[in-house]
């Protein structure tokens, strides 16, 4: 009995820590029906009016009033944990984003991606004669020839003129959609050497993820295909070839990829930016939703696209100095089952106030059987939530469930609260039923932006219809036999 009291203590501990809201509005409920359980008048028995007799009959009312708190406390509890059980499963099988799945998706569809500027590293080779002289004279002087290779500095970019085109194509991975795309990338740069002589120049141009599926690659210079020649090393695609001096150079790659999450481009190198020009189209991302990664740049314009289903960033940089990046992040996509999930979310909390509510609604209006009653209600909500998850698959998703189960099922539990309360107090609990059970779930789970406004509002309808029904029933006992009828003075 110790522990099973410990630990009904330590829930409401954890409760009144977590949600002082609900906390408030089930203690009150509670101690409601522990008073009319103790305090309720009964017929006294003729000959027992002994002070023994009397203070049996209070410490029994006492234990038993004590005893149906106890219970009552233990079986919202357990209610209220296969809720939650329910939403917990519901949430692990729909829409469950993990950092193993993520890897998964990444490893057989392709990674982040990060792409950095083509680089050209100009220099030349020249013999120097090195003359090494003794002292002594009668030692011949030591000649010894090496090769010095210099580098050659410079800017060697003209101009730059970069297209991609990124459609999304999100993956699924166990219960859950991972951001996925692919590219169509078209890079053309127009570079001179800054030596007057002739010299040595290694392109390199790094791909923009290790691992990564790269298909119909192309790669020109001055209209030549170069390809065959270059040397595919560390992640990069690398080109030897001789410059005459103050050469110029058109250098185009091509190349289809496909990548997860966000798409960057970057100038890393120190250099001057001329001439530059990037447009990434989004045929499938509108303007509303364009994010973009951390350190990127704001695009020079955005506009959208022919169809309005899309977006067109542009970047433009002459004479700049800049290492931010450019690029897109995609949105974070709606996962399967969202809306239910959204809406299951904060079923916990409405079923927790509609509880409490029943209780004290039914205490107060002197129902027979109250405590069982909001019992019986409240495991009838509970299951009804429950059943919500488990057809939310199967009848047209959230929508369809809720309008062919769930909604008859809350609308069921209020006709019978009105019938069996009666009155204005009757319909107004049965109204209140329908707010917390089906308005405050709904409203809160899908604008989470404001899920504190709504359950202060609910708090405060709580706290409103509480208060009337007390004011009602002190009315109602002023008027009674034996009542304080004198007028005030």
């Amino acid at each position: 009995m110790k522990e099973l009291v410990l630990r009904m203590a330590g829930r409401a501990s954890d409760l009144a820590d977590t949600q002082p809201l609900l906390a408030l509005c089930l203690g009150a409920a509670l101690f409601a029906v522990f008073l009319s359980l103790w305090l309720r008048p009964v017929a006294v028995m003729e000959g027992k009016t002994s002070l023994l007799w009397t203070l049996y009959h209070q410490a029994a009312r006492l234990v038993l009033a004590l005893a149906v708190v106890l219970v009552l406390t233990q079986t919202l509890g357990v209610l209220r944990g296969y809720l939650r059980r329910s939403v917990a499963h519901f949430q692990q099988t729909h829409g469950r984003v993990t950092e193993a799945n993520y890897n998964a998706v990444q490893t057989i569809w392709g990674a982040e991606q990060t792409q950095r500027e083509l680089t050209l590293h100009v220099s030349y080779e020249e013999e120097v004669t090195e003359r090494t002289e003794f002292e002594d004279p009668a030692k011949p002087a030591i000649i010894r020839k090496k090769t010095v290779k210099h580098n050659v500095v410079g800017n060697p970019f003209l101009a730059a003129r970069h297209a991609v085109t990124l459609t999304q194509n999100a993956r699924r991975k166990g219960s859950a959609l991972y951001g996925g795309y692919e590219t169509v990338c078209r890079f053309a740069w127009k570079l001179k050497s800054p030596a007057d002589r002739a010299t040595k120049g290694v392109l390199r141009f790094p791909l923009p993820a290790r691992g990564a599926m790269y298909d119909e690659l192309t790669a020109t210079v001055n209209g030549e295909d170069v390809l065959p020649k270059m040397e595919l090393s560390e992640a990069a695609l690398t080109l030897t070839r001789d410059l005459a001096p103050r050469e110029e150079l058109t250098v185009t790659i091509s190349f289809k990829s496909r990548g997860m999450a966000q798409w960057y481009f970057q100038v890393a190198e120190q250099r001057e930016i001329r001439d530059f020009l990037l447009t990434l189209n989004l045929p499938d991302l509108p303007k509303a939703k364009l994010n973009y990664p951390e350190g990127c740049m704001s695009p020079t314009e955005v506009k959208a696209s022919a169809d309005n289903r899309g977006s067109v960033l542009t970047y433009r940089l002459d004479h700049a100095i800049s290492q931010k990046g450019m690029g897109v992040a995609l949105p974070t996509l709606p996962q399967p089952g969202a809306t239910t999930n959204a809406v299951l979310g904060e079923a916990e909390r409405g079923w927790t106030m509609i509880a409490a509510l029943l209780l004290l609604g039914m205490t107060l209006a002197k129902v027979r059987h109250a405590p069982l009653l909001g019992v019986l209600f409240a495991s009838a909500l509970a299951l009804g939530f429950g059943v919500l998850g488990d057809f939310s698959d199967l009848l047209f998703g959230f929508w369809g469930t809720a309008l062919i189960i769930f909604l008859p099922l809350l609308l069921l539990l209020a006709w019978f609260v009105r019938r069996i309360v009666g009155g204005q107090t009757g319909t107004l609990l049965a109204a209140l039923l329908l707010v917390f059970g089906l308005i405050y779930p709904t409203a809160a789970g899908l604008d989470a932006e404001r899920q504190s406004l709504y359950l202060n509002v609910c708090g405060f309808l709580f706290l409103a219809f509480t208060a009337r029904q007390l004011a009602d029933e002190l009315r109602a006992s002023s008027t009674e036999p034996g009542g304080n009828t004198q007028p005030a003075t």
